[in-house]
């Protein structure tokens, strides 16, 4: 299988099977550990129906990621693997944030 390459500040998207039965909003605790080097970033998952449960990742750094689920429900956790970062889409500078308290600008340094 040929590793999965996602742009920088892209969307990766792990979909996993798990129970349908039982509340999946109160029973059912999924996230994964993303790690690039010493970094690790935890976002939570989500139940999206039907027994599917996502996490959802937005790489901000180019190179080799790894990642692993975390549950309390044994089918969702542990699960493993790796993708790599690319560059960007043309016309893509990432998310904005605050820049100097009054002004904004994009993750990649440029005005917003």
């Amino acid at each position: 299988m040929d590793k999965q390459h996602v742009k920088q500040w892209g969307v990766f998207e792990i979909s996993l099977n798990g129970p349908k039965t039982g509340n999946p909003f109160v029973e059912v605790s999924l996230s994964a550990q993303f790690r690039y080097g010493n970094r690790i970033t935890e976002p939570d998952g989500f139940y999206d129906g039907d027994g599917v449960y996502k996490v959802r990742f937005m790489p901000d750094t180019l190179g080799e990621w790894n990642y692993a689920t975390v549950s309390n429900i044994p089918e969702l956790n542990g699960i493993t693997g790796d993708f790599t970062c690319t560059a960007p889409e043309n016309g893509s500078h990432g998310p904005v944030r605050v820049r100097n308290r009054f002004h904004f600008e994009y993750a990649d340094g440029k005005p917003f």
